[in-house]
């Protein structure tokens, strides 16, 4: 506040523009004490009239005027020194009188001051001699103020203990500082005055024995105290019964409460202001309640559920009943306490005296109650509120809307998940949908009775009737409604099993603990594991008696599948209830089974056939095992998994059909989607299939699920599995064909493909059309190994046995499978041979074996057993653990013999190769002649020679067939023994049987046997097919020097010789003319 004295009447000159900066903005406030800087974003300043008889204001009235303004216009120098420098002073005086006030002269030049020149300063004018005279620097009253209130109540409240001190002077002292800093804007620091005060409150009571005595009374008992705002500190004048020493302990705290939240409000802290409020009411209620015999009726609560009850508007059942403090039958039967004066709420008198002012009010508060709830985010809270709702309307018996708000409520507890719900809205949401012949939803609200109650809050006759009544009425539901097992059920997962001792069909065992009180009939109960191929089996078990507490039943599957499964969910099926159970929710750990292919029932395998055509489209043979039952209706579908992979749909498949000894070739019917029709098959018959595909030739490993589905014993089931398959060709066959005058000759050459050695069994070469084998190598005794690197000729057709690594597989296979069938586990054979092949198998060294009958296995390791049996229950990994060790100590070498003793009939697998060999229609015999072939050729003489060609007749097609074609002969000179004269490659015609001549002259070049010159005919024409046979292929002509003697000249050599003492010899040799 600031107070303006205007003596010069010059406030009207100045009053607007003043004001328009008005509040001051974006202040600073800098204490003198070690505390920080405050900011002040806005100050509201309160304009005041000086009043020169004003006295001080009295302690309990807060120090507010901090300056003082005095306005002065005067321009003359001798009336400011005779008459406005007296003013001036006295008005300064007078303000020295207050305490913490700052004064500030304004002083409003007038026009003819404003238009002077006083640029020199030659003249001193008034405003000069003003600041001459009065200045004296600026002071802050604000901040001494403050410092003069701590100073004293610090030194107040050290004197606490001293006889007549007082805690009310205490409080109006430091509620003087924390006003000032609300005036200031600075709520914060005010805020923590109110706290101290409140604090030291207690801290007095506690240490000061009768410090109660400062407050007049308990209080409480004026009119409208029962219902009043205890947030409005102007209901009273609080500060004058403080001061005084009057005010009660009960109007003292809600002063103290109410100064706080408004510094609270202020600084728009609504959750602080919320969270001070119930702790304010909870620790007052025990003061109130031990004044309570003084003060009226329903002064402490005044619940309209306590008042509807004790008046006769509510019954007293739940959800009412619950806000009594003591139970229903204690709160009617205790005396009624003697009341000091009637309810000032005039209309809660109203509702107390008739009922539809009191459903209007319990209508109307509750609204606003739910308001609230939503407000703060708080639902579970307004639902309880509805719930007080709609037993409210049940009470009035206006069931349609109470069954509106009952099941508006039971699907927004359902939505939420929330798993509790007051057990009497239940029940009377129940009777409400009985009475009003809801069927539909009655046996829902039955169902919510006895899940969220847990049957806890029930007797054993209620929870039985309920569920009598749920199951007779369940079936009446016109939709599914899926609820949770818990908490009327639980489930747990206990095991797989698979021994066929024990079960007839791969089973999973699990826990099913009904807590109800009753026996419940389950329709079917379904679990649901989730994978890869299939990505979901379900088991199930159907028309299943659920007694009270814990049930085990073992469901089966219609599919038959092999792998790693996550256990995801199961359903149970009473009627149109449908209970679920999420085994993966977020932190529960996942519960992985490894499922076997069922033993009993139809199993199928994908692999390269035992024979294979290379240059063909190659096939996948489908081995099908019916198992122990008959089968009808089935379809095969093969699905590649991988690109570039695709199975041909040919329409029709051929099959093989065996049993025992017999065996029946089939032709079966394949569908436009790739399913192939199967027949029906008795028990224990084997169907073999050959489906064509193509594939990459860079691939040497291709993925296919199989899926069979099929009729058997009335049940449609299935079969899935997927399989890698490797297609290898363990042989490589090269072929040289060379013709002769009326034979062709093949040559074969064998080599290994690979790092493995083959066993060889049998070889053939099959006639083709256009040949007959006349002859053929033959073979004493075959079963020939065949190593890397090696080659075997042949002119035949190969007929192999496995590969080595096949065999010593095959053997160790079976010696496996009968290990774990003499102990009744042959359930896991599949896969567990699959991972002793990936972990010991796949080291064996082959090629040792090839040389020295023997294997060797690696040496057991239990770690890496243990890895690939994790997802098994405790008992199966140990006895398989311990089944695997004792196989690797009784075969740690196994011999050849003992792997042919122990391999199954070996599969004869056949690869055919198909030889080029070509088929000539046009063959020339070819023969250089020689003039004189008894005489030896000289060195540099001419031979004369003749090219005799002549086509045969032998190969032709048409013996009458007189056609000409045009060919050419090349002779092959080795330039370095031979000169030709003649024509080295000429064209000409010829026909069957005709000979032709080309004469020719060879010169040769060196002494010794020479090979004559290779002669080679072709066709003009690509479309003619031509061969040579040479009949001087590989001849060779002795050639002789010319001269007979030599003349050698040793005289230069006797030197070296004569140590020696040999003689030199001189050959006796005529030379020729």
């Amino acid at each position: 506040k600031k107070t303006d004295c205007d003596e010069f009447g010059v406030w009207p000159l100045v009053a607007n523009d003043l004001s328009s900066r008005l509040p001051l903005k974006n202040l600073n406030w800098h204490p003198s004490s070690q505390r920080s800087e405050r900011f002040i974003p806005s100050l509201e300043v309160d304009l005041q009239r000086f009043n020169f008889e004003q006295v001080p204001q009295p302690l309990l009235v807060a120090h507010t005027t901090y300056l003082n303004l005095y306005f002065v216009n005067c321009d003359d120098n001798d009336a400011y020194k005779n008459k406005v420098k007296k003013q001036i002073k006295n008005w300064v005086d007078l303000i020295a009188t207050k305490k913490n006030q700052e004064w500030l002269i304004v002083y409003v030049a007038g026009q003819d001051t404003r238009r002077s020149n006083n640029y020199l300063g030659l003249k001193t004018t008034v405003y000069d001699k003003i600041r001459a005279d009065f200045n004296q620097g600026k002071r802050d009253s604000f901040d001494m103020q403050v410092m003069q209130i701590q100073e004293d109540t610090r030194r107040l409240d050290m004197q606490r203990h001293m006889p007549g001190w007082n805690y009310c002077t205490f409080f109006i002292l430091k509620e003087g500082l924390a006003q000032a800093f609300e005036i200031m804007t600075l709520y914060e620091d005010a805020l923590i005055q109110y706290d101290e005060l409140e604090a030291s409150f207690f801290q007095v009571l506690r240490e000061i024995d009768k410090a109660l005595a400062w407050f007049g009374h308990f209080g409480a008992t004026d009119a409208g105290d029962d219902c009043g705002n205890i947030l409005d500190f102007k209901r009273k004048d609080y500060r004058e019964l403080i001061n005084k020493n009057v005010i009660s302990v009960f109007d003292f705290r809600c002063y103290l409460f109410a100064r706080q939240t408004r510094m609270l409000l202020k600084l728009q802290r609504i959750i602080e202001v919320c969270k001070r409020g119930q702790l304010f009411i909870s620790s007052f209620i025990p003061a109130i309640r031990e004044n309570e015999d003084l003060l009226v009726d329903n002064f402490v609560e005044s619940w309209l559920d306590k008042i509807g009850i004790k008046h006769k508007h509510l019954p007293s059942t739940e959800p009412f009943s619950i806000y009594l403090d003591t139970k229903p039958s204690e709160e009617m039967t205790k005396s009624p306490r003697k009341s000091k004066g009637p309810v000032t709420n005039e209309k809660l008198l109203e509702a107390i005296n008739s009922v539809e002012a009191f459903d209007k009010m319990y209508m109307a508060l509750s609204t606003r109650a739910i308001k609230s709830y939503d407000a703060s985010y708080r639902p579970r809270a307004a639902l309880t509120v509805h719930g007080d709702i709609a037993a409210l309307k049940y009470t009035r018996d206006k069931l349609d809307e109470a069954v509106r708000i009952f099941e508006s409520m039971i699907w927004r507890y359902d939505e939420q998940e929330w798993g509790s719900i007051e057990n009497s809205l239940l029940i009377k949401c129940a009777d409400s949908q009985q009475r009003l012949g809801k069927t539909d939803q009655y046996p829902f609200s039955l169902l919510f009775s006895l899940m969220f109650s847990n049957a806890k809050w029930l007797s054993k006759d209620e929870a039985t009737r309920y569920t009598e009544e749920l199951l007779s009425n369940v079936h009446k539901l016109d939709a599914d409604v899926r609820r949770a097992f818990a908490p009327m059920f639980g489930i747990t997962v206990m095991s797989i099993i698979d021994e066929q001792s024990a079960v007839e069909s791969t089973s999973v065992e699990i826990c099913i603990e009904n807590y109800l009180p009753k026996s419940l009939h389950c329709d079917s109960l379904n679990l649901r594991l989730v994978g890869n191929d299939p990505e979901q089996v379900w088991f199930d078990a159907q028309n299943l008696d659920l007694a009270p507490g814990k049930n085990k039943i073992y469901l089966t599957s219609r599919t038959s599948t092999s792998g790693n499964y996550v256990v995801e969910a199961c359903e149970m099926h009473i009627g149109k209830l449908v209970f679920t159970h999420n085994f993966m929710k977020d932190g529960q750990k996942k519960r992985i089974l490894r499922l076997n292919h069922d033993m009993n029932r139809l199993q199928a395998t994908v692999s390269q056939p035992d024979q294979i055509c290379l240059g063909e489209r190659q096939q996948l043979a489908v081995r099908i095992d019916v198992g122990k039952t008959a089968v009808k209706n089935g379809k095969v579908l093969l699905e590649p998994q991988m690109e570039g992979f695709i199975i041909v749909k040919t329409g029709k498949v051929p099959a093989t059909l065996q049993a025992d000894t017999e065996q029946k070739t089939l032709e079966l019917e394949m569908l436009e989607s790739g399913e192939i029709l199967l027949p029906s098959c008795e028990a224990e018959k084997t169907l073999e299939l050959l489906v064509e595909y193509e594939g990459a030739y860079t691939e040497f490993e291709y993925r296919i699920k199989t899926t069979i589905t099929y009729e058997s014993e009335g049940n449609i089931r299935e079969f899935v599995s997927a399989h890698s398959i490797h297609v290898t060709v363990p042989l490589v066959v090269t072929e040289t064909s060379i013709f002769r005058e009326a034979c062709v000759f093949l040559k074969v050459d064998v080599s290994c493909n690979g790092g493995h050695p083959v066993r060889i069994l049998e070889s053939k070469l099959l006639p083709s059309k256009s040949y007959v084998v006349e002859s053929s190598s033959t073979v004493e005794q075959w079963d020939l190994t065949l190593f890397p690197k090696q080659v075997a000729t042949f002119v035949y057709k190969l007929v192999k046995r496995d590969n080595v690594d096949q065999e010593v597989e095959a053997s160790i296979s079976a010696m496996l499978e009968k290990k774990l069938q003499e102990k009744h586990a042959s359930q896991h054979f599949d896969y567990v041979f699959s991972k002793v092949k990936e972990a010991f198998l796949s080291s064996i060294d082959y090629v040792s074996y090839g040389l020295t009958d023997v294997v060797h296995l690696d040496d057991f390791d239990a770690e890496l057993c243990e890895s690939f049996l994790l997802n098994r229950d405790l008992k199966t990994k140990v006895e398989l653990l311990d089944l695997i060790e004792e196989f690797f100590e009784e075969h740690e070498a196994i011999t050849v013999r003992t792997i042919k003793d122990n391999a199954p009939e070996p599969r004869m697998n056949a690869i055919l190769f198909p030889l080029e060999v070509p088929t000539s229609k046009v063959l020339h015999t070819a023969e250089l002649v020689l003039s004189a072939p008894e005489k030896d050729l000289l060195v540099s003489e001419a031979c004369p020679c003749v090219l005799r060609i002549k086509q045969s007749t032998y190969w032709s097609t048409d013996s009458k067939d007189t056609q000409e074609n045009e060919f050419y002969y090349d002779i092959d000179v080795d330039y370095d023994n031979w000169l030709l004269s003649g024509k080295r490659r000429l064209r000409f015609t010829s026909k069957p049987g005709q000979v032709l001549e080309f004469p020719v002259d060879l010169v040769p070049l060196k002494t010794g046997n020479l090979l004559l010159p290779a002669v080679r005919i072709s066709g003009t024409s690509a479309s003619v097919s031509s061969a040579t046979v040479y009949v001087n292929s590989a001849q060779q002509i002795l050639v002789r020097a010319k001269s007979k003697t030599a003349t050698f000249f040793v005289e230069q050599q006797q030197r070296f010789l004569q140590p020696q003492q040999t003689a030199a010899y001189v050959p006796d040799i005529s030379t020729p003319s």
